[in-house]
C-alpha cells in the first residue's frame, strides 16, 4: 500500500474523512473481540480474492469485529451507498485521480446526497475512507491500516453507524492494473443527527 494523508473534518452532515493511500502493511495478526480472532470471526480475511463480492464480505466482517471489540453497534452491508462507493472508486481509477473531492469538487456527502440512500423525511451523515494498494492485499490487512491511522480509525469507530457501503475496483488511480482502490462509505439515517 502507499502512505497517508490527512482529510477533511465535517460537522452535522458530516462527519471526519480521511485518505489512506500507501501506509505500509504489517504482517496479517489477529485482532481479538471477545475472545474471537479475525480469523475465527472473518475466515476469507486473511487471504486476498480476486472477487469484489468476497472482499466486501470480509471487511464488513472486520468492521463489526472491530465494532464489536469497542462495544459499539453492528453494521449491514447497504446497496445504496455500496453504489455510491463502487462509482466514487471506478471513477478515480478511470480518471487517475485519488481523492474524497472529484475533480468537477463533490465530495461523499454531494454523492450520497444524489443517490437512493438519504431518507425522504430525516437526517443522515456519513463518513468516507479510501485505500489504493499497489496489489494483492487481504481484507485483514486492509482494516489493520485503516485502524492504525487515527482519522481513518475515528471514522471506523463512530458511535451510531448502522450502514456499510463498499466499491472494491480491480486497478489503481496511478495506472496499475494490479492495484485495488477501496472507497468504504458508513453512514446512519436517523432523526437523531439533525441538527
Amino acid at each position: 500500500m502507499r502512505g497517508l494523508r490527512r482529510g477533511a473534518s465535517w460537522i452535522s452532515l458530516a462527519v471526519l474523512a480521511a485518505v489512506l493511500t500507501a501506509l505500509t502493511v504489517a504482517p496479517a495478526a489477529s485482532g481479538a473481540a471477545h475472545g474471537l480472532s479475525a480469523r475465527q470471526a472473518c475466515p476469507t480475511s486473511l487471504a486476498f480474492s480476486p472477487a469484489a463480492a468476497q472482499t466486501k464480505k470480509a471487511i464488513l466482517c472486520l468492521h463489526n469485529l472491530e465494532r464489536r471489540r469497542h462495544g459499539m453497534s453492528q453494521m449491514r452491508l447497504s446497496p445504496e451507498l455500496s453504489a455510491v462507493a463502487l462509482a466514487h472508486a471506478r471513477d478515480m481509477v478511470k480518471r487517475r485521480y485519488f481523492d474524497h473531492f472529484s475533480p468537477g469538487g463533490k465530495d461523499h456527502m454531494d454523492r450520497i446526497a444524489a443517490s437512493a440512500y438519504p431518507p425522504s423525511a430525516g437526517c443522515w451523515t456519513a463518513g468516507e475512507n479510501l485505500l489504493d494498494a499497489d496489489g494483492a492485499t487481504t481484507p485483514l490487512q486492509i482494516l489493520q491500516a485503516w485502524m492504525r491511522s487515527p482519522e481513518h480509525r475515528s471514522i471506523i469507530l463512530r458511535r451510531g453507524w448502522r450502514d456499510l457501503g463498499l466499491g472494491v475496483v480491480h486497478g489503481s488511480p496511478d495506472g496499475n492494473p494490479n492495484g485495488l482502490t477501496i472507497v468504504a462509505l458508513l453512514g446512519v439515517r436517523s432523526q437523531a443527527v439533525c441538527g
